[in-house]
């Protein structure tokens, strides 16, 4: 039944976007005129009648100079089409998956009150339950030094920058498990610490996501390089369950940036 869902939500995630250009083109045309047009092939080039009024229900052929109104309310009648078939689409879908959620097995552990589900035994660990211990392991993260700089997240914990601070707080407005400095082990007892460790909870995997905040210093910049690679050898791949951004002096962080990162860490879990 999951992988039904992850196909059910890929082809949702399609239907939108499709929906969305749809729209978005129809809106830009502005005032195209609302007539028909007949496309006719002669000697495999388009030709262009439009319907005219008088004499009525007769089409005329339009010269060169007026085919490119012609062709906006052909590509409007096209667009239309898509917009309703799409549309239509994506209602049917959205209710398939509501209607697998809403009877999905799992709903047997949840509506059996908080009291029962503390003593039963599932079948399979649900996501919640997996997310839920995932979070409560205890690690011993990198430790501070004293001239560093004080910085809270939301939740609580001790951040190295400002940057790191409005990824952190954005990852718990999202709901999304994650763990600061979590120790890596690269080799027996040599750790490094991405700075957020992320839970993809459906696929029961990890992502890595590393801020480097320091790139126009050479230094920084060659050791983040060599901790790119380390990653790479660990089986970690770019836009996959690994993710970065950046920033130097003259190029602050965006946080748009980030938004990007946390659509695709989402949409992992579906695909």
């Amino acid at each position: 039944m999951k992988s039904l869902l992850r196909e059910l939500y890929k082809e949702k995630e399609k239907l939108e976007k499709i929906v969305t250009k749809a729209e978005r083109f129809l809106q830009s045309l502005g005032n195209v005129e609302d007539e028909l047009v007949s496309v006719h092939l002669r000697k495999n080039t388009p030709q262009f009648y439009i319907k005219s009024k008088n004499p009525p229900n007769k089409y005329k052929y339009l010269p060169a100079k007026e085919k490119k109104n012609a062709i906006a309310i052909v590509q409007r009648e096209y667009y239309e089409r898509v917009y309703k078939l799409a549309s239509a689409e994506l209602k049917q879908i959205n209710r398939i998956i509501k209607t697998i959620n809403d009877s999905s097995w799992e709903k047997a552990y949840e509506v059996i009150g908080k009291g029962k589900r503390m003593v039963v035994d599932p079948i399979i660990e649900t996501n919640e339950q997996y997310k839920a211990k995932w979070l409560e392991e205890e690690f011993v993260g990198k430790p501070f030094r004293e001239e560093d700089t004080e910085i809270y997240s939301d939740r609580g914990e001790r951040v190295r920058s400002k940057s790191e601070k409005i990824i952190a707080d954005k990852l718990f407005r999202e709901n999304i498990a994650y763990k600061y400095e979590y120790p890596l082990e690269i080799a027996p007892m040599r750790f490094v610490y991405p700075d957020f460790t992320i839970l993809d909870e459906e696929n029961r995997k990890t992502i890595i996501y590393e801020h480097f905040g320091l790139m126009d210093n050479p230094e920084y910049a060659n050791n983040a390089a060599g901790k790119i690679q380390t990653y790479a050898n660990l089986g970690f791949v770019l836009g996959d369950n690994f993710f970065m951004t950046m920033e130097t002096s003259d190029k602050p962080f965006d946080s748009r940036m980030l938004d990007g990162i946390i659509m695709r860490i989402k949409a992992s879990s579906y695909s």
